[in-house]
């Protein structure tokens, strides 16, 4: 039973997502839900929400582990094939450790036992819904940084490459065969055009736009 309404800042676009075959376990689920303001969309089976837009599902997703068809931890699985971020919290009346690990494994917020009090659920649900927050925001940080970073000519993008190594603008006239102020004007229209005062904020936005990015053999 869930007593006490509990105040907390939401995005406003956040969504929970449910997918449990029980009735009775969705519709407590969903008070949850309701508790935080929260819209609450249930799904009764894995596929019927693999049919579900995707790519603009914001919130996180409570998903049982055992359901008709594909169970939970393939979803999961399927989720990251489909490069779907969207934070998950696991729930199940057959939680064990092998079970709990590979839930993990697979990227789970958390792995609950059932039954479980309901307000146990609100701290993991705004974890994960903080997590969702931030992650969009990291990726929309890096797609406005690789716009940036992509309006450079290949001229300027080769001298940016020197740069991050740490070459010196002596250094990279002597590797380009051109002269001091040459480099020193081609430095200086490549960071106005990505719109950077300084070599930290550009390495900053270096950074940015290769955020995500798996490094070789991962």
């Amino acid at each position: 039973m869930i007593r006490d309404r509990v105040e907390i800042q939401m995005p406003s676009n956040a969504t929970l997502y449910l997918i449990d075959d029980d009735v009775a376990v969705s519709r407590a689920l969903e008070a949850v839900g309701q508790m935080l303001r929260l819209p609450v969309l249930s799904f009764s089976s894995a596929e019927q929400f693999l049919k579900f837009d995707l790519e603009n599902a914001v919130g996180c997703l409570i998903v049982d582990i055992k359901l008709p068809g594909m169970n939970g931890l393939e979803l999961q699985a399927a989720l990251r094939e489909r490069s779907c971020e969207l934070p998950v919290i696991v729930i199940s009346g057959h939680a064990d450790v092998p079970l709990a690990v590979e839930a993990m494994r697979l990227g789970a917020v958390t792995v609950l036992e059932k039954p479980f009090p309901l307000q146990q659920l609100t701290p993991h649900i705004q974890q994960a819904i903080e997590l969702d927050r931030s992650r969009r925001e990291r990726s929309q940080q890096r797609e406005l940084a690789r716009g940036r970073m992509a309006a450079l000519t290949p001229r300027e993008r080769e001298v940016l490459d020197l740069i991050i190594t740490g070459t010196t603008n002596k250094q990279i006239a002597a590797q380009l065969h051109l002269t001091l102020r040459a480099i020193e004007d081609r430095r200086a229209r490549l960071m106005r055009r990505v719109g950077v005062n300084s070599v930290a904020e550009l390495m900053s936005l270096v950074q940015q736009a290769n955020l995500g990015e798996k490094s070789p053999g991962e």
